[in-house]
């Protein structure tokens, strides 16, 4: 069973085996969509898999780029 996550507000609403849709990660982490897009063709972002022609992030992958990005800040 997939869990999307369409509209996530918080890292909390992110179920961790589930999927977002690119526009909600873009959304969840305050950056344009076309953004992530460039981040993760320069391997700076995970990369989507694609379910049936639609782009997913794993859940699993936001989670811990936002914990690894949350934890540079602090060093």
């Amino acid at each position: 069973m997939l869990h999307i996550s369409d509209n996530p507000q918080t890292t909390a609403e992110l179920h961790p085996n589930g999927q977002t849709r690119i526009k909600s990660a873009a959304t969840l982490i305050g950056v344009h969509h076309q953004t992530l897009r460039r981040w993760w063709k320069a391997d700076k972002f995970p990369k989507p898999i694609d379910i049936n022609g639609i782009l997913l992030f794993r859940n699993a992958d936001l989670l811990a780029w936002l914990e690894h990005q949350h934890s540079a800040s602090e060093v």
